[in-house]
């Protein structure tokens, strides 16, 4: 399961690349945005999933750069360089919370990179595109 996240070129979604793109796995950065997720799902109708597509434009880009912003600086306000985050829970053979560790850095790194690709998106008159698997 992994999430991309990329920006338009002339109205048409181009390849996952590293330099260009965010990639989001079934980790604990993806889960500890699950509020943020779910903020921008509320103000947009777009939900950000591992399985599924969102695509914002026009308006909901700035929308969704505050929300990100806003978020960002929570994540900043953290003392911790890293923690785990709940992924999930295991079933059999026993039941069992699944955690993850989490590294600030790189999360404030994805973030950051995130917000750029709104202001690029903004900027050329694009879309920035969600895709999960």
């Amino acid at each position: 399961m992994a999430l991309d996240i990329v920006v338009t070129e002339n109205g048409k979604v181009g390849k996952y690349d590293q330099q260009g793109s965010i990639a989001f796995e079934d980790d604990a950065d993806y889960w500890y945005l699950q509020p943020m997720i779910k903020e921008i799902e509320n103000r947009t109708g777009q939900l950000i999933d591992l399985y599924g597509e969102a695509k914002f434009g026009g308006d909901f880009l700035e929308q969704v750069e505050k929300i990100v912003l806003d978020h960002l600086d929570r994540l900043k306000q953290r003392r911790e360089k890293q923690w785990e985050v709940h992924v999930g829970t295991q079933l059999h053979p026993t039941r069992k919370d699944l955690f993850k560790t989490l590294i600030k850095k790189d999360l404030e790194e994805k973030l950051h990179r995130f917000i750029a690709m709104l202001r690029q998106a903004k900027r050329t008159n694009e879309h920035v595109v969600c895709l999960g698997d």
